[in-house]
């Protein structure tokens, strides 16, 4: 029987069954969060057996938007080019789980999140450690009790910002291959974004980084938690253009079908 530990923004997948914590911040206000149960993130996440017979270690980050309803989507996962079976098995767990939905102001609402899947061995014992957080490093290797800010927003009220951004006077986009480009953001303790800098950007000065930006121009954001108290934090974003979807015109023609509901 599988063990499952949740710490908030941790589950821990060694092998019998322990605690569930919930944490809350402001009130009425809460960031999505992984929990056990059978229809949960965490019930679908498996260490891939051929990895697991070799004890092979990884960590993949990942980037979704948590709908309402606690479905995951729009999901980019990164990590490790050898290591395409731990990305597989993380899309399977995130498209067929849910996580418990965010709240603000007492109603369920979509966030944009970012978080990391640990695959490690602790001696013979593997284990999955589920992180709700991508921007602070130590905090993850240490499996602290912590959740990075999540954005209010859905991915497609993201997307359509920076699709309009495009157009900008001051935005100068430089064509060629794999566009894309990193994102740091600070977040007070009170959920206001503080401040916003490109962290990364591939075809260097080709404005990519200065439009991603734009998507968090007016964000409001649910402030991380540590310990279950709202604290300042740092949420980044990472943005493959390539696979950036118009929300709002279909794929083949240009119509203003919803994309996003074409790709269902």
């Amino acid at each position: 029987m599988k063990t499952i530990l949740v710490r908030v923004g941790f589950l821990i997948v060694p092998l019998s069954l322990a605690n569930v914590t919930h944490s809350r911040g402001q009130s009425g206000t809460r960031p999505a969060m992984v929990t056990s149960g059978a229809d949960s993130v965490a019930a679908f996440l498996h260490y891939p057996p051929k990895a697991k017979a070799a004890k092979v270690q990884t960590a993949i980050p990942f980037y979704c938007e948590v709908g309402a309803n606690g479905k995951a989507a729009h999901m980019q996962l990164y990590g490790p080019k050898d290591k395409g079976e731990f990305r597989k098995a993380l899309l399977a767990a995130l498209t067929k789980g849910r996580f418990q939905p965010a709240m603000s102001e007492g109603k369920t609402v979509p966030v944009m999140l970012g978080g990391t899947a640990l695959f490690a061995f602790h001696g013979d014992e593997p284990i999955i450690a589920l992180s709700l957080a991508t921007a602070n490093k130590q905090k993850i290797a240490a499996l602290g009790n912590y959740i990075q800010p999540q954005m209010l927003t859905s991915s497609a009220e993201f997307r359509r910002k920076i699709m309009k951004a495009r157009f900008d006077p001051d935005i100068h986009l430089r064509a060629g291959e794999h566009p894309g480009a990193m994102a740091m953001v600070e977040v007070d303790a009170q959920g206001n974004l503080v401040s916003a800098k490109v962290a990364g950007e591939s075809l260097a000065n080709g404005g990519w980084g200065p439009l991603l930006l734009k998507g968090f121009k007016g964000a409001r954001f649910i402030p991380a938690l540590s310990d279950g108290k709202p604290v300042a934090g740092e949420f980044d974003l990472t943005v493959n253009y390539e696979f950036m979807a118009d929300p709002d015109y279909g794929p083949e023609i240009g119509s203003h079908i919803n994309r996003d509901d074409y790709d269902r």
